[in-house]
């Protein structure tokens, strides 16, 4: 749908739309026949759902990953106007949307900060942050996410680290603490020569070096070596950059 999702297909279990699914590639008794259903998707028996769902409630989902230290999985959802989240999904998880973006009311993309968390049933973010946060200039849109258990990199053991899409910043919580406080946000600089920098600033200079108009944003990307590497790809100046100690 449209902005705010108005036909309120995220949670209609009856719509593909606003899901997330989970079907055997393998198996072939799907409606269709290509594909199939496993036997513990929470939504299988359910009359009028759809058996493909294993979780609802989300807006815009960016990249998800697993945690290699207990499997849990976890996504990043874009918010509409307000709030950018990641979120553990778990089988028949509802993360809200379109009734809640993040943890606040959403009506007519606007949310209430009255009663924040206040519906049972629902599964809240581990880490939200609001567009209003200075750093990101007035655009917003979270990616991720990945939890590094890997020793090769001990500046980001046990880490949860996610970005924000436009403006390239990289972010962080402890990976163990406590979920939905926010106030564990914290960004990761990039060691340029000892002075730190975040990635549009990089790009920026890419940019110059190469004789290119400077960039307006990053659109930051992860990627993932099969070592535990950490990769970051953008847009703008054609580099892909590997993070090292």
């Amino acid at each position: 749908g449209s902005g705010g999702d108005p036909l309120n297909m995220s949670q209609d279990t009856g719509s593909i739309f606003g899901k997330i699914l989970r079907i055997d590639p393998l198996g072939s008794d799907s409606a269709n026949g290509e594909y199939g259903i496993p036997a513990d998707n929470p939504f299988r028996s359910v009359s009028g759902a759809l058996p493909e769902i294993y979780a609802l409630g989300v807006r815009n989902p960016q990249r998800f990953g697993w945690d290699a230290a207990n499997g849990r999985m976890l996504v990043a959802d874009i918010g509409q106007n307000q709030v950018e989240e990641i979120s553990e999904v778990t089988a028949g998880a509802n993360l809200g949307w379109n009734r809640w973006e993040g943890g606040y009311r959403h009506n007519n993309r606007r949310i209430s900060r009255n009663n924040p968390r206040s519906e049972a049933g629902m599964t809240w973010p581990l880490v939200e942050y609001s567009h209003d946060d200075p750093i990101l200039t007035g655009r917003a849109a979270i990616s991720g996410v990945m939890v590094y258990r890997s020793e090769s990199i001990p500046q980001l053991e046990n880490l949860m680290i996610f970005s924000d899409i436009p403006g390239g910043e990289l972010l962080y919580v402890p990976a163990d603490g406590e979920a939905g406080d926010n106030s564990r946000i914290r960004r990761i600089l990039l060691n340029d020569g000892g002075e730190g920098k975040t990635l549009i600033q990089l790009i920026r200079e890419e940019n110059a070096r190469q004789g290119e108009r400077r960039a307006q944003r990053a659109d930051l990307r992860f990627g993932y070596g099969a070592a535990g590497e950490l990769f970051l790809l953008n847009k703008a100046d054609g580099v892909i950059r590997k993070l090292v100690p």
